[in-house]
């Protein structure tokens, strides 16, 4: 990619000789028809970037570059080499005989030797899809918190365009025409004979003419629920609203979160959306997750409109190779492809005698697992009220129906909706030995809090079984203000899909970024965590390497590469450092924090997970002293991790936080997270991005020294 180029000048605006300048323009533009790539090439989500180096780091560079050439004027190519090799990491055949500086640094330029993250090879597209971690959003339709913010077809370009490759649609009754209403016209009222089925879609169409109870309501809810506010939208989006109701086709069905104030947006116009910016960025298929509150004839019109508007992308029949009941599609065999995760139509003969089972008191002990299992399902959208169970009191309050309890009543799937989960069926979790367990096309999606509890009760069972099948992780109810869970936690325990709120950028969408950066939204699992490592037994398959109480090597059944870790990241400078709102050059005193995001001992030793999961900056965290000004010179500061035990590169992260030390509480800068595996030895620069996630023009010159042993 062609870029324009600018020389590498100083911004305390320092004079240079004229030779000089020269040098360092042509530098970034050859002659000889190679052009300058972004330092990040290989990765789709962010921008092209000029080089462009501070004096500050100019000078470290040129120390780097005097110890190396010693007494000659010039840097030869055997010492370069030699070089490149034990500090960068990079074998380079160099075809000049000697280099001056300038040159110099165009040599580790255009050999990618200063990226931070090495570049991701070819994708491995063999595997069974089950094999991969996906990235995955949670009501991806909403635009801020899950109470009363409004959905947006925005929301889904602006995931998918971020390789967003898990996305999912809560589909509710629409409006019917209003000649169905009842209108008395002598008091003037307008009521509607709502069912139950539209009862949230009409709630949330009455916004528009209820907005001047709606701020005291938000805040009534905010206070009772969390002790603390929400941001509440402000007028204008308010005001906005009725336009996003006008905007779904009459009678069509809308997307929402149900039981909520948050406002609609058309079901076809969220499909025509994601048409247009499905593969845009990535070949890699879309998995559609449908959580479906409309009655039968509103999902037949969202299967007609979902064939009509993803027509020649969407997967309606199994290949004839691949049969669900006994396998599931490569990677490589679903390019450009949307697959709908969806659950299956009640067998009606199978719901009828669970019930008269029922009825007669023979469910117990006369029940299979596989017919146990039914009832499990079936009980839930027939007249039968099981007791709640903790799990099902935590998961109610989910966004997300595969998974919540029976307080709310579900739709009946459809046949014709049925038959689209076909490499992707929804089933509801009961237990990891029902027949519904071992079906090669099923997701179980699971409460966050579940998850921690299956953690301590059944994390043989859980790894083993993710091991082949699908599960999803979608955030706990009681997250109103669409924050998110630690995603590392649970792809340690191999969840494929971890569903995010990507409308907020805190720690779970940062180390979200650090995984998948650069893959287009699918990451092959690493050794140990696929169904290709058959383990004897599911127990063994999750044991620590280590033994807390022996300090004895466990025997483990497939092997996990775990390590341990020594390393030292030295500080040098930063340029372009953005500055906080309401903050001023002059006032900006950044520091540099890294985490280091690894599994504990408690956590492999199936101890519960400490802070249940959430967010807490990381296991291991060290940082520099502040300095002033968008462009720090940190000086070397070194920050050193040493023996950190059962490290897994390829599901640990390093975390840089570039933070504003102020007496009234440090504001977040800037940010950059780096998958372990990825990152690179020697003198890196590591592009920033601001608090919105943005790409800036911000760097930090680092030198990473990395020992896995």
């Amino acid at each position: 990619m062609e870029i324009s180029t600018m020389p590498l000048l100083t911004p305390s605006g320092k004079s240079f000789s004229l030779h000089k300048l020269i040098a360092m323009s042509t530098m970034l533009t050859p002659s000889h028809g190679v052009h300058l790539q972004p330092l990040n090439a290989n990765t789709s989500e962010a921008p092209a970037r000029q080089l462009y180096l501070s004096h500050t780091i100019q000078e470290y560079f040129r120390h780097v570059f005097d110890a190396l050439r010693g007494s000659e004027s010039s840097l030869r190519r055997d010492r370069f080499q030699i070089w490149l090799a034990d500090v960068q990491g990079h074998i380079v055949q160099l075809e000049k005989e000697s280099y001056k500086f300038e040159q110099f640094l165009e040599a580790i330029y255009y050999n990618y030797a200063l990226e931070i993250a090495k570049p991701i090879q070819a994708q491995d597209l063999s595997k069974p899809i089950t094999n991969y971690f996906i990235s995955s959003s949670h009501n991806t339709y909403l635009m801020g918190n899950q109470l009363s913010s409004k959905s947006s077809t925005e929301a889904y370009k602006t995931a998918l365009l971020q390789n967003c490759r898990c996305i999912e649609i809560d589909v509710h009754n629409g409006e019917p025409p209003e000649k169905t209403d009842t209108i008395s016209s002598n008091k003037g009222d307008h009521k509607r004979h709502a069912s139950s089925s539209t009862l949230s879609s009409r709630a949330a169409a009455a916004i528009a003419s209820a907005e001047e109870k709606l701020g005291s309501a938000k805040q009534k809810i905010v206070a009772k629920t969390l002790g603390k506010e929400l941001k509440v939208a402000e007028d204008g989006e308010e005001s906005r609203r009725p336009a996003s109701i006008r905007s779904a086709m009459v009678g069509e069905p809308l997307v929402l979160h149900g039981w909520t104030l948050t406002a609609p947006v058309g079901f076809r116009a969220v499909c025509k959306t994601v048409r247009e910016h499905a593969f845009t960025t990535s070949p890699l298929p879309i998995i559609v997750s449908l959580e479906v509150h409309a009655d039968h004839e509103q999902q037949e019109l969202m299967v007609d409109i979902m064939k009509e508007e993803w027509e020649g992308l969407l997967l309606d029949k199994p290949f004839s190779t691949c049969h669900p009941e006994e396998m599931v599609p490569t990677l490589g065999e679903l390019l450009n492809k949307i697959l709908i995760k969806v659950k299956k139509a009640p067998e009606l003969t199978q719901v009828s005698e669970v019930v008269e089972g029922a009825a007669n008191g023979t469910t117990g002990a006369g029940l299979s697992p596989s017919n146990s299992d039914v009832f499990e399902k079936k009980a839930t959208t027939s007249t039968l009220s099981p007791s709640p169970s903790r799990r099902d009191a935590d998961s109610s309050q989910s966004g997300s129906e595969d998974d919540r309890g029976s307080t709310k009543k579900k739709a009946k799937i459809c046949e014709n909706l049925s038959k689209l989960g076909i490499y992707t069926h929804s089933e509801h979790f009961v237990a990891f030995e029902t027949r519904s367990a071992t079906k090669p096309s099923h997701i179980f999606s699971v409460g966050e809090k579940e998850i921690l509890e299956l953690h301590e009760t059944k994390r043989g069972e859980m790894f083993a079984h993710n091991r082949h099948f699908f599960m999803r992780a979608f955030p706990a109810g009681s997250r109103f203000d669409s924050s998110n869970l630690d995603p590392s936690v649970f792809w340690r325990k191999g969840v494929q899909m971890v569903a995010l709120n990507w409308q907020t950028l805190d720690e779970g969408m940062m180390l979200n970024d650090g995984m998948f950066s650069g893959s287009q939204g699918w990451v092959l699992k690493p050794p140990g965590y696929r169904s290709e490592d058959v383990a004897d037994s599911a127990a063994a398959a999750i044991m620590s390497p280590v033994s807390a109480a022996s300090d004895e090597p466990l025997l483990c059944a497939a092997a996990i590469p775990y390590k341990t870790l020594d390393l030292k990241i030295s500080i040098f400078a930063g340029q372009h450092i953005p500055i906080p709102e309401d903050e001023t050059e002059k006032g900006f005193h950044p520091y540099v924090k890294c985490e280091l995001h690894v599994e504990s001992q408690e956590e492999l030793d199936g101890e519960p997970i400490a802070n249940g999961g959430k967010a807490k900056e990381g296991e291991h965290k060290l940082k520099t002293a502040w300095k002033s000004g968008s462009h720090p010179d940190y000086e070397g500061e070194v920050l050193n991790f040493v023996g950190i035990r059962n490290v897994v590169e390829e599901l640990s992260f390093v975390r840089f936080k570039v933070e504003d030390s102020n007496y009234s509480g440090d504001d977040l800068a800037a940010w950059a997270c780096i998958r372990l595996d990825r990152l690179q030895q020697g003198y890196r620069l590591i592009p920033l991005k601001d608090v919105k996630g943005n790409a800036t023009e911000g760097l930090l010159l680092v030198k990473i020294e990395k020992v896995l042993r």
